[in-house]
C-alpha cells in the first residue's frame, strides 16, 4: 500500500513539472501565465519535498529537513496574484512583492535555527525543545496565510463577475469555472491543514489537487497552450467561452474604473449621451445584437466604454447588462402584441431580441417581471406558441 502512495506523491511532482515546462514553452506568455508558471515552479520543489519525506528518506539528506516549512507561504499569494492578474484587477505591480515577504521572513529564520539543530534534532528522535515554540508559530501562520489568501481570492472572483457585468450584455458563454477550481481546490487542501492531523492525507490531497489542475488546466483553452488566432475563434451561441478568451476581454476593466472616477463628467453631458444613447437603442434596435458589448456600443456613440457605463449607471440606475437585457424583454412584450408572433414559439421571440439561450431569457425575464414567460402570456391572455 506504501508503495502505491508514493506513486501518487510522485505523479504530482511530474505533473507540475510537466505543466510547468508546458508553461513556459508557450510563445505569447501574459503577466498571469509568468505567474502560474512560478508557481508551478515552486510546487515542483515543494512536491519533491513531500514525497521525499513521504518515503521516509529523510536521513539520507538530513540538510534539508525543515525548509519545506517556508513554501506553504507562497501557495496563497500566488493562487491571488495569478487570479489578480489574470482577471485585470491590478493597479502597481512592484507591491506585489509585499505577498511574498513571510516567506522570506520565514526562510531568513529559518536558516541559523535549522543550522544549528542536531540531525538527531531534526529527525525528531530528540525533541527540539528550544524551538517548539518557534515552529508552532509558524504552522499558525500556515494557516492563518492559507485562509487569508482563498478569501481574498474569493473577493477577487466576485469582483471580476461583477466586472464582467459591466461589459457584457450576455454572460451565458462565460464560464469561470478554472478561477473557482483553483480557489476551491487550495480551499480543501487548508481544510485538510487545519482539521487533519494526518501527514499522509495532506500529501494525498496536494498531489490529487495537481492531478485536478492538470486535467482541467489543458482543456481550458489559453490556459497552457497559446489561443487560436483571432480569425480562426468562432463561437456559436451554444458553445461556452473559454475563460482566457473572456478574461483578456475584460482585463482593462479595472484601468477603466480608474477612468471612471476621474472623467469628470457633468450632469449636462452625462444627459446628452443618455439622449444619444437612447436614440440609438430607439433606432437601430443594438441590443438585438446577442454579442453586444460596452465596448461596441461606446464604438458606436464614439466615448469611452467608463463614461458610457457612468451614464448607465447614474442615468437608468442599472449594469449595462441589465440596462441591454431590459430592453430585450421590453422589445419581447411587444413583439407578443404583433399578430404574427402567434405562429412563433416564446423561445424564438426572445432569440429574435436578443437573448442567447434559454436560461438567459428566462431569468431575465423573470428578474425584470417577476413572472416567467409562460406565466406572463397567461397573464397578459395573449395566445402564442409555449412550446421550445
Amino acid at each position: 500500500m506504501l508503495l502505491d502512495w508514493r506513486v501518487v506523491y510522485m505523479g504530482g511532482v511530474f505533473i507540475s513539472l510537466f505543466l510547468f515546462v508546458m508553461l513556459i514553452s508557450k510563445r505569447q506568455k501574459s503577466t498571469a501565465d509568468k505567474i502560474l508558471s512560478t508557481w508551478l515552479f515552486f510546487a515542483v520543489i515543494h512536491q519533491a519535498l513531500i514525497g521525499w519525506y513521504a518515503s521516509n528518506k529523510m536521513s539520507d539528506m538530513p540538510a534539508l529537513i525543515g525548509w519545506e516549512l517556508p513554501f506553504p507561504f507562497l501557495h496563497g499569494p500566488f493562487l491571488y496574484l495569478y487570479i489578480l492578474f489574470l482577471t485585470g484587477q491590478q493597479r502597481q505591480g512592484w507591491r506585489s512583492i509585499l505577498h511574498f515577504v513571510p516567506a522570506v521572513l520565514v526562510a531568513i529564520i529559518l536558516a541559523p535555527v535549522l543550522g544549528s539543530m542536531s540531525v538527531p534534532e531534526k529527525l525528531g528522535a530528540i525533541a527540539p525543545v528550544r524551538f517548539e515554540a518557534l515552529f508552532q508559530w509558524m504552522v499558525r501562520g500556515i494557516i492563518v496565510s492559507g485562509v487569508v489568501y482563498v478569501v481574498l481570492s474569493l473577493v477577487l472572483l466576485r469582483r471580476h463577475k461583477q466586472n464582467v457585468a459591466v461589459q457584457f450584455s450576455n454572460t451565458d458563454k462565460i464560464t469561470l469555472n478554472w478561477l473557482r477550481y483553483l480557489i476551491g481546490g487550495m480551499g480543501v487542501i487548508w481544510v485538510v491543514v487545519i482539521f487533519f492531523e494526518s501527514a499522509q492525507s495532506l500529501y494525498v490531497v496536494v498531489a490529487l489537487f495537481i492531478f485536478f489542475i492538470g486535467y482541467f488546466g489543458i482543456r481550458q483553452v489559453g490556459i497552457f497552450s497559446n489561443p487560436p488566432p483571432a480569425h480562426e475563434v468562432y463561437l456559436p451561441a451554444v458553445v461556452q467561452a473559454p475563460e482566457a478568451e473572456v478574461v483578456a476581454d475584460v482585463a482593462d476593466v479595472a484601468d477603466k474604473k480608474v477612468k471612471y472616477e476621474k472623467t469628470g463628467l457633468t450632469e449636462a453631458e452625462a444627459s446628452r449621451i443618455h439622449t444619444a444613447l437612447t436614440t440609438l437603442m430607439r433606432t437601430q434596435e443594438c441590443y438585438k445584437d446577442s454579442e453586444l458589448t460596452l465596448g461596441d456600443l461606446a464604438k458606436t456613440l464614439e466615448i469611452h466604454p467608463a463614461i458610457l457605463s457612468q451614464v448607465i449607471n447614474s442615468k437608468e440606475e442599472k449594469s449595462f447588462y441589465d440596462y441591454i437585457n431590459t430592453l430585450r424583454v421590453e422589445a419581447f412584450k411587444q413583439l407578443l402584441l404583433k399578430p404574427d408572433s402567434q405562429q412563433y414559439t416564446l423561445l424564438s421571440l426572445a432569440f429574435e431580441c436578443g437573448f442567447n439561450s434559454k436560461t438567459s431569457f428566462n431569468r431575465n425575464f423573470k428578474k425584470i417581471t417577476q413572472l416567467s414567460p409562460s406565466s406572463y402570456v397567461k397573464e397578459m391572455n395573449i395566445s402564442v406558441q409555449t412550446g421550445e
